[in-house]
C-alpha cells in the first residue's frame, strides 16, 4: 500500500516537472520565433517584446502572447516542411 503511494506521489511529480519542461521550452521557444519573425516581417515597425507582454493587462497579455506562439509555430511548420521536402521524406 505504501509503495502504491510512493509511486503514484512520484507520478504527479514527474508529470508537473514534464509539463513545466514542455511549457517553458516550447512555449518560450515558439513565443520568441514569433517574436522575431514579426518584427521581420513588419521589416520592423513592430518591436519584439522580450518581456512577453507581462506588462499588459490579462486579456491582452493572453491574445498577443498566443499571437507570437502561433506565429512562431506556424514558422517552425513550414521549415520543417520545406526541410522535409528537400530530403524527401
Amino acid at each position: 500500500m505504501i509503495d502504491d503511494m510512493v509511486e503514484g506521489g512520484i507520478r504527479v511529480v514527474l508529470g508537473a516537472v514534464g509539463r513545466f519542461l514542455f511549457r517553458l521550452i516550447v512555449e518560450i521557444f515558439l513565443f520568441y520565433t514569433g517574436e522575431i519573425v514579426l518584427f521581420i516581417l513588419t521589416l520592423g515597425r513592430k518591436k519584439p517584446r522580450w518581456d512577453s507582454y507581462a506588462a499588459e493587462k490579462p486579456t491582452r497579455f493572453w491574445v498577443l502572447t498566443d499571437l507570437s506562439a502561433l506565429v512562431g509555430l506556424v514558422f517552425w511548420l513550414a521549415v520543417l516542411g520545406f526541410v522535409g521536402r528537400k530530403l524527401g521524406i
